[in-house]
């Protein structure tokens, strides 16, 4: 079964030396410079891995788009950036000044994007309606507005807590087959969305388990479905719709 995890955090040597070694079709994530530099060391060439940067919303008030910008501009992909007001009491206003900023460049650039969207999905919609770009929607789970983002094209990735979250496993049934990706937010992700410590061996594992879960939900086979992950990661990377 091909691997594949549209959006990722590491946090260090041994995790990326086993994306890379399990051929693991993987988005990294960069929040930070120092991030940047530590992760494009440690992927070096590879067709399996792609770098994404972009400033966090619940880091709008430490990382400016300033020191991220040259970043920006390196990297294929960006994000994850958006809106947030569960998770962090980072100014609104600031993050949405953040959020059209780095949507404005994606656009000029022909860059993807990974939106992080919690409790904010109507001003995201508002914000991001005017830009020809392509989106991921990572780790969604409100109902509410899905098919909103589907109608612009939007991928949406299945996050770790897909056997658990009850919001997630329906979304896992309402997400187009085309527009479906799964993620791991990283082992600490997959930890956190299970409430448990996990070991690396677990990572891969947990993986398979959500594709042969959507597998069952769409009647393929687990490398069926496998594959059109892989298809559909690769149409995101390429900012294709």
């Amino acid at each position: 079964m091909q691997l594949s995890d549209a959006h990722c955090h590491v946090a260090d040597r041994a995790f990326v030396q086993q994306l890379k070694r399990q051929h693991i079709f993987t988005t990294i994530n960069c929040a930070t410079p120092a991030e940047f530099t530590q992760n494009q060391t440690w992927v070096g060439r590879s067709r399996y891995l792609r770098l994404s940067a972009g400033v966090h919303p619940w880091q709008v008030d430490k990382v400016s788009l300033n020191q991220m910008m040259p970043i920006l501009q390196q990297v294929p992909i960006i994000g994850e950036i958006g809106l947030d007001n569960v998770w962090t009491k980072t100014d609104l206003a600031l993050q949405q000044q953040v959020f059209s900023k780095q949507l404005s460049y994606a656009e000029q650039a022909h860059k993807p994007v990974i939106v992080h969207v919690k409790g904010m999905a109507p001003a995201a919609l508002k914000i991001m309606r005017p830009y020809f770009t392509t989106f991921l929607i990572h780790w969604y789970d409100d109902l509410t507005y899905l098919n909103d983002f589907l109608a612009l094209g939007c991928y949406v990735s299945i996050g770790p807590s897909f056997a658990r979250d009850a919001n997630v496993i329906k979304v896992m049934h309402q997400v187009p087959l085309e527009k479906v990706l799964v993620e791991s937010d990283g082992l600490s992700g997959m930890g956190w969305a299970l409430n448990q410590e996990l070991p690396l061996a677990a990572y891969p594992q947990r993986l398979a388990a959500c594709i042969r879960t959507l597998a069952q939900i769409h009647h393929l086979t687990s490398d069926q479905l496998a594959a059109q992950l892989v298809a559909n990661l690769k149409r995101f990377w390429l900012a294709e719709n």
